[in-house]
């Protein structure tokens, strides 16, 4: 991998669905405030618990490049798109906290 951006490490795990897996395009990106975890899912209404998969967050890279724009994505926060085609509009997440600081990089 060339370029990678995000300050955890390739190897870091987080969580992503089959679908994703099965070539649909991560429309939902969280950065949760609670355990600093990441989550990358499609646009699935329907997920369950058997659907989560835990994958390297490198890999998601390598599937989808576009992903290096949300690398500074605060805890707390999230970033939503219909598809892969379209550009990532940011936001909070909604019942989580979330550091006012960061405010300034969602616009």
């Amino acid at each position: 991998m060339a370029y990678y951006p995000f300050s955890k490490r390739p190897d870091t795990l987080v969580l992503t669905c089959l679908h994703v897996l099965d070539g649909a395009d991560i429309t939902t990106v969280c950065h949760h405030f609670n355990d600093n975890a990441w989550e990358f899912i499609c646009g699935c209404e329907n997920h369950t618990d058997e659907d989560a998969v835990v994958i390297t967050v490198g890999e998601l890279c390598e599937m989808d490049p576009s992903l290096h724009l949300l690398s500074d994505l605060p805890v707390g926060a999230c970033a939503l798109r219909p598809s892969r085609q379209h550009a990532w509009q940011r936001g909070k997440i909604e019942g989580e906290d979330f550091y006012p600081a960061a405010e300034s990089r969602m616009q």
